[in-house]
């Protein structure tokens, strides 16, 4: 088959919901299909002498500005990247499926023509929905009523679809690449007063909320706690939390393998990486009951769960691993054990049986 997937804007750092689709690029292209990335310059189509020549202007900057043009990640060679003016019909591709992997893409091509793909909508918004304004909140919950075939990619995010009045056709969660995470030290070989987080800037990921609770534990451990923040932008942290910027896969590896505990503290997540990610590193983990971790958080079996907002019930469940050690290597044990249900081949499986209209 002859699959396009499409971005809603050209983004060269590969984290997050752009990780999961060059991830699906690979494996669709590995079973020999013939995959398209295409990021466009705008959502809206422009017309116009000056609009033809910036948007060819635009792709040629990008690829001499950005090389290679997906960051660190690498792309298996029969994979095509393009970068075109807009999602419409007269840019996209001719393909046999068509891939939306966000409610702006969905919301651009949903009149595409049949030459360009039977369309699908793989659904990753939940947490922006959940912060979105009333007017957006509609505008999103509109593209679950569109003719795609619809995936969720977790059990919250097909409870919301079926809410707004939509059908998933399939449900596929994220999988996880066991070879870039795994379990380098063993949970009772680790320093047990070692905390690590993902620290981002946008208000509803509760970096806020994780540095008041690394707070509390420090007045109360003092000076032999550890704690490590992680992310893309540099936050301002307290001098005594270490902060590791925009990690490799394998200094991301590493830095779950030194941790104890690792907390979550989103207010929503449609499906929440970062944890397990770090359950598969053979962290205890720590998370808020943000939407998304319910799938593979469950209180007092494979983690901690406490209500989002709430730094004093985080700093308490996490002081309760550092206290309780017989209990912080159960959870981490078991978080382990239940983290290896998601592979990438699976999902790539349940993907492919999809497109294919099985």
């Amino acid at each position: 088959m002859k699959i396009t997937i499409a971005l809603p804007s050209y983004y060269n750092s590969p984290v997050g919901g752009y990780l999961v689709q060059y991830k699906y690029a690979n494996l669709l292209q590995a079973r020999g299909h013939q995959v398209t990335i295409v990021f466009p310059r705008g959502l809206q189509v422009r017309t116009g002498l000056k609009e033809r020549i910036k948007a060819p202007l635009w792709a040629l900057k990008t690829r001499l500005k950005n090389r290679p043009l997906l960051g660190s990640f690498k792309l298996h060679d029969g994979v095509k990247v393009r970068l075109l003016p807009d999602l419409s019909g007269g840019s996209l591709p001719r393909a046999d499926a068509l891939i939306a992997t966000a409610w702006l893409t969905a919301e651009a091509m949903q009149f595409a023509p049949i030459a360009c793909g039977r369309k699908h909508y793989i659904v990753y918004d939940y947490e922006y929905l959940m912060t979105a304004p009333p007017k957006l909140r509609d505008e999103i919950r509109l593209t679950y009523l569109m003719d795609y075939k619809i995936v969720s990619t977790s059990s919250v995010v097909r409870e919301t679809i079926i809410d707004c009045g939509g059908t998933p056709a399939a449900h596929i969660p994220c999988g996880l690449d066991f070879a870039e995470f795994g379990m380098d030290v063993a949970p009772d070989q680790r320093q047990p007063l070692t905390l690590g987080f993902p620290a981002r800037r946008t208000p509803f990921k509760g970096a806020a909320d994780a540095i008041e609770a690394a707070g509390r534990l420090r007045a109360r451990f003092g000076e032999q706690l550890r704690v490590t923040a992680f992310g893309i932008q540099p936050l301002e942290l307290p001098d005594w939390i270490q902060w590791l910027q925009y990690p490799s896969q394998l200094e991301l590896r590493r830095f779950y393998n030194r941790n104890a505990v690792f907390l979550l503290p989103s207010h929503y997540e449609g499906w929440g990486l970062p944890g397990v990610e770090a359950m598969a590193c053979g962290c205890a983990l720590v998370t808020t009951d943000n939407g998304g971790c319910r799938d593979y958080a469950i209180d007092g079996e494979t983690a901690l769960v406490v209500p989002p907002r709430r730094a004093d019930l985080m700093a308490a469940a996490v002081a309760r691993l550092f206290d309780d050690t017989p209990l912080r290597l159960r959870l981490a044990r078991q978080g382990h054990q239940y983290v290896q249900r998601y592979t990438w081949d699976d999902s790539a499986d349940r993907l492919e049986a999809l497109l294919r209209g099985a």
